[in-house]
């Protein structure tokens, strides 16, 4: 989980995201996979997770292929390994965009997306987990 321990989460480089991103957007979904999220233009998104003792073990995610919304999806899925499951989402559109750098600022609505599609991945785990 980047950042660790409260510290608020090192900046990152969006060609760094958008490399790993490329390589990991099509493997296959985890066991609790959200539902697809997409925006009036066409571009979706969605997360998956597998957990291990209630925490995040690994996120993955499937995206249109929009280089922004790839890396955003990325930075998401990299932040959120080892988050507790019960914990808020640790980055929200507003600081998903400021985390990425080198975004251009008619891309960063792509932030937006990539959040709405992790939230509905945790929504529906935590509907399949509650007992």
């Amino acid at each position: 989980m980047a950042g660790g321990n409260g510290a608020p989460p090192r900046p990152l480089r969006l060609h760094d995201c958008l490399e790993r991103g490329l390589r990991t957007r099509r493997a296959p979904p985890l066991p609790h996979a959200g539902e697809w999220i997409e925006t009036p233009q066409g571009l979706r998104a969605r997360f998956s997770l597998a957990l291990r003792d209630a925490t995040i073990a690994e996120a993955r995610f499937e995206a249109t292929p929009c280089a922004t919304l790839v890396a955003y999806c990325q930075a998401l899925a990299d932040h959120e390994t080892g988050r507790p499951l019960h914990a808020t989402p640790g980055l929200d559109a507003d600081a998903l965009a400021a985390l990425l750098q080198g975004v251009p600022p008619a891309r960063q609505d792509r932030a937006t997306l990539a959040v709405a599609a992790l939230r509905a991945a945790l929504l529906t785990t935590h509907k399949e987990c509650l007992p």
